[in-house]
């Protein structure tokens, strides 16, 4: 059996797609599998259905919801898959399920391959996360509760296809990912890592030119939108494209680091001591002798002690 919220909500099992009911189930349902495997409570469901104006039956009506769901799920071969707790209810099922969690579990096992270096293998288990989605989450549910938490889902597929587009380019891919990455950007304006992504894949497939224009989107739509100019990390990267930085070039395939070859003696760049006395200056001495001694020449008494500045 399997509970899909990744797209329109579905049950299927055996190949057969299961009825779930009226648009009370489906919110029902739909924000059970959002909170599966944590109690839901019976007032957290009125308000996802009823959105704070419920009528005075709606405890009973959510009870009717749940029985029906679970006679559903029965059907489907999850006779245990509501369970009444206390507070509300639980939805458990087995794993690969509920297609929300096997996409957070392959995520997350990329993000471990990545870590390690594996890139390939970590682009590829992305692919296989983002083809479990068949649309909006929960798309169609006329609930705010539930439309909240398919937003949630919706950020981590644009999180995901974000890091699997960094490793698309890593792998030298950039010819490969402009098409899309113009679609994503019409698709997610304001998300400024797809332009970053699209200017670095333009300019490896040597358009600098339109590298520089995706910038210039950048900012006009981010300033229209939100009244802000683009992050550092993009500004800098325009000024990369604009420089030819060579850091934006993709290193060859296989290539090891380069050794770094011995830094030069270091040559004294100091200017010379200074002299210790006034060599050269015979004459200047000769007068200052003569000035410090005069009052041992003279009758007269001495009262303070002399002194001789030298400017110059």
């Amino acid at each position: 059996m399997q509970l899909r919220i990744l797209g329109p909500l579905e049950l299927v099992a055996s190949r057969r797609s299961f009825k779930i009911g009226g648009p009370r189930d489906h919110i029902v349902l739909a924000t059970l599998a959002l909170r599966a495997d944590r109690v839901v409570s019976v007032d957290q469901l009125v308000n996802a259905v009823w959105d704070g104006s419920p009528p005075s039956t709606a405890r009973g009506q959510i009870q009717g919801c749940i029985s029906g769901l679970r006679k559903l799920l029965g059907d489907a071969g999850q006779p245990d898959g509501i369970q009444t707790r206390p507070t509300g209810y639980l939805l458990t099922l087995p794993e690969a399920a509920l297609d929300s969690q096997t996409f957070t579990r392959l995520v997350s096992s990329a993000r471990a391959l990545a870590s390690t270096g594996d890139g390939e293998q970590a682009a590829a288990m992305l692919r296989e996360a983002l083809d479990l989605w068949r649309g909006p989450a929960l798309d169609g549910i006329q609930s705010d509760v539930v439309q909240r938490g398919a937003a949630v889902l919706e950020d981590a597929r644009l999180a995901a296809i974000e890091e699997r587009t960094r490793l698309d380019l890593e792998l030298g891919r950039h010819v490969d990912v402009t098409t899309e990455l113009r679609a994503l950007i019409d698709e997610a304006p304001l998300r400024e890592r797809f332009y970053g992504f699209l200017m670095l894949a333009l300019y490896r497939s040597g358009r600098q030119v339109d590298a520089l224009e995706v910038f210039r989107q950048a900012r006009d739509t981010l300033i229209a939108e939100l009244g802000i100019e683009p992050c550092q990390e993009l500004r800098d990267l325009q000024l990369a494209v604009l420089s030819n930085d060579p850091s934006l070039d993709l290193a060859a395939a296989g290539a090891g680091s380069a050794a770094r070859a011995d830094p030069p003696a270091s040559s004294p760049n100091q200017l010379p001591s200074s002299i210790a006395d006034f060599t050269g200056r015979e004459g200047h001495l000769a007068r200052i002798r003569d000035i410090l001694t005069a009052d041992q020449r003279s009758d007269s008494p001495r009262y303070a002690v002399p002194i001789i500045a030298i400017a110059g």
